[in-house]
């Protein structure tokens, strides 16, 4: 759905002269060792800007998307921002209704489907990142997990630094690229759907947390594997509960 005041493409093309600043900055940024800015390098580019909106909730379920204003916002022609719009359909991340590409909406079936996944992805991974994490990394972790004492502090940007500091330290731990690819894609969409609505989550979540670096600190990966394993249980519970409560989901 389009938030009240013409779609959120509008809004940022009102403010795109005072933001022209983007495409210098994108530029100066994608330059090759030989000074050469790639068809490649501006896809990505636009890929990454458009992924980091469409996390952090900029860009909402339903939005409609229009090529021609985002193309003008990042100061891009249209080929790369069409690259990284198809590259976003096939993540799933956007879908199309007839001609028109929408933001995806993550429903309440494809989010449990979702965590299922990852749970078996998850779980092995940490098994193998177990007896491979180094100290250094683990001691990393730990303190980011320890330093996010109150979800009001924290805010969504800092939760899912931490979060993404543990899951994908894991998963690129583990040495596996699939793996590590997989649950990145997974955990993306996971991010759509907003766990973080989900009440008393952030305390459960940092004790869960905790309990898994111990288990890859202890080099038990079948101890390691069972902590991820319960995490995800964990939010899949809650989003149950959260429902029965609510009396509803989408879809």
């Amino acid at each position: 759905m389009t938030p009240a005041g013409g779609s959120l493409e509008d809004r940022w093309y009102t403010t795109c002269i005072s933001r022209c600043h983007v495409a210098i900055v994108m530029l100066m940024d994608l330059t090759t060792s030989s000074g050469a800015v790639t068809p490649d390098s501006l896809a990505q580019a636009a890929y990454s800007r458009l992924c980091a909106l469409l996390l952090s909730g900029e860009m909402a379920a339903g939005d409609l998307i229009q090529e021609r204003r985002l193309a003008e916002w990042q100061g891009l022609s249209r080929t790369p921002v069409r690259d990284a719009l198809n590259r976003l359909e096939t993540e799933r991340l956007l879908t199309r209704k007839g001609r028109h590409l929408f933001v995806a909406t993550i429903s309440v079936h494809e989010i449990i489907d979702i965590l299922h996944a990852r749970r078996v992805l998850e779980g092995e991974a940490v098994r193998i990142a177990a007896t491979r994490m180094g100290q250094d990394q683990i001691a990393t972790i730990r303190a980011a997990v320890i330093g996010m004492k109150d979800a009001s502090d924290v805010g969504d940007d800092g939760h899912w630094r931490v979060d993404d500091m543990l899951h994908f330290g894991i998963a690129e731990a583990a040495g596996n690229g699939e793996i590590r690819r997989m649950i990145e894609a997974l955990r993306r969409r996971t991010r759509m759907f907003g766990l973080r609505r989900i009440p008393g989550r952030f305390d459960i979540g940092r004790q869960e947390h905790m309990r898994i670096l111990d288990a890859i600190e202890a080099r038990d990966p079948a101890a390691a594997a069972e902590a991820m394993c319960a995490h995800i249980d964990h939010a899949q519970h809650a989003i149950v509960e959260l429902l029965q409560h609510s009396g509803g989901g989408r879809g």
